[in-house]
This record gives C-alpha cells, structure tokens and sequence, in this order.
C-alpha cells in the first residue's frame, strides 16, 4: 500500500531529525555544562540544552517504535499526525514565550541562570516549532495525494 509508504516515509524524516537534533543537543549541552561550570549563564543554557536533548531523544524513540504496526489506515493516521503536529507548534510557541520571560525575570533582578534557561527554552522551542511546522506542511501534501488517490 503506497499511501501507507507516504505516512511512513514523513513520520521516519521527521524521527530521524528529531533523534539529530536530540543527539546535538545532548552533546552540546553536556559540553557546555561541564566546561563552562563557572558562568551560570552558560552553565544553565549548556544543562537546559542537554535536558531538552534527552527528553527529544525519547520521545525520537517512542516514535520510531510506534511507526512499526501495520498501518491499514493512511489517511486516518495523516489526520492524527497533522493534529499532533498542530498541537506540537502551538506548545513550541509557548515554549519561545516562557523563554523570553524567563529571561525577562533574570534582566529584572532574578537568578543570572535564569538568562540561560530562558534562552536555551526558546532555542529548543524555535527548532521544533519550525520541525512541526514543515512537517505539517508537508502532511498536507500527502494527505491531498492519499486522499485523492490511496494507492499513490
């Protein structure tokens, strides 16, 4: 069944560009928090980064995992995917937004570490707002080909 071959092909793209991302991040991150120990901003940017990375790196896990079973339902399991995708960007904004105050409340007197949470946040949920939001587009586009023809 192609259209099924159409679903697998973007969720394997998307998974393998998370299970990327994670491992940069992790890497990254751990980096900058071990060599970096002494400048709480960096430090905590380097911790945040590496914490995102991990939890990316399981939900790139589980993911791959879901892909395996039979899929004997290309456009029903599209429309989930494009639901969960939508969602995913609206939390990625909220992600930016929740950087940027917590860096607004370092600059007004909070914890300097707080600078490099706040950016880290942001930088996690810019990354995954334009990865859900490419990815949504390009479920549209399959979604039209499964739909118009279930066998492409």
């Amino acid at each position: 069944m192609a259209g099924a071959e159409e679903v697998r092909a973007l969720e394997r793209s998307v998974g393998r560009v998370l299970a990327a991302w994670a491992a940069l991040s992790v890497a990254g991150g751990a980096h900058l928090a071990f060599w970096h120990r002494r400048d709480p901003v960096v430090a905590a940017f380097g911790q945040q980064t590496a914490a995102w990375g991990a939890v990316d790196g399981l939900i790139a896990a589980a993911a791959a995992r879901a892909g395996r079973p039979p899929l004997t339902d290309p456009p029903g399991r599209l429309r989930r995917l494009r639901r969960l995708l939508a969602v995913n960007a609206a939390l990625d904004v909220g992600y930016i937004a929740a950087g940027g105050a917590l860096r607004r409340r370092a600059r007004a007197g909070g914890p300097p570490r707080l600078r490099g949470d706040g950016l880290a946040i942001a930088v996690q949920g810019a990354f995954l707002l334009v990865l859900d939001t490419t990815a949504l587009a390009a479920a549209r586009r399959r979604q039209a080909r499964v739909q118009a023809d279930p066998d492409v």
